[in-house]
């Protein structure tokens, strides 16, 4: 059962995402976007931002890679070290299912329910992994693609939380796009 909504915790996960956004290599086709994973008691899982080993990367789908729950690992993102976060070489078989269940995936944007540059957005990924509860500061608006990604999650029975206090912030990051 995924983590209860904790608002102080909340709006320090989801400002540390926003933080890990302004990593993101700039780019005039995608957004910039932070996410960090914890489990229900508080414990940093994983880090990703987008952009951050290759130009197709989501944050989303980072944050679950260095867990082996998306395809390919990774190595610890800025300012962590390797023991902020379990093993990145770790397979899905590594992870209790219910600490997944019980942990939380914070994403300055609302995870992709569509996207160009591969084949599985990282709505479906985050169902994939057993996650049960997404905090987003951010509605992702149809620039590239249509949204979605709050919708597919919420039908796949995962506890959806928006903060939009924090949207400006992550809008901020993305101001060049938005002109």
């Amino acid at each position: 059962m995924a983590q209860p909504a904790n608002p102080d915790a909340d709006l320090h996960w989801l400002y540390e995402a926003i933080k890990l956004s302004r990593y993101c290599p700039p780019s005039a086709t995608a957004f910039s976007v932070g996410a960090v994973l914890v489990t229900g008691d508080g414990r940093v899982l994983s880090t990703g931002f987008s952009r951050e080993r290759d130009p197709s990367d989501h944050a989303e789908e980072v944050t679950l890679a260095r867990l082996g729950l998306a395809g390919h690992g990774a190595a610890a993102g800025p300012g962590l070290s390797a023991d902020s976060f379990a093993d990145p070489g770790a397979t899905h078989g590594s992870w209790a299912s219910e600490e997944l269940a019980g942990a939380t995936m914070y994403s300055s944007l609302e995870p992709c329910a569509a996207r160009a540059s591969r084949p599985t957005p990282c709505a479906d990924l985050i169902i994939a992994s057993g996650v049960g509860r997404v905090v987003i500061a951010w509605r992702e608006p149809p620039i590239f693609v249509q949204g979605g990604g709050a919708v597919r999650l919420r039908q796949a029975g995962l506890a959806v939380t928006v903060i939009p206090e924090l949207a400006g912030a992550a809008r901020a990051v993305n101001a060049h796009l938005l002109s």
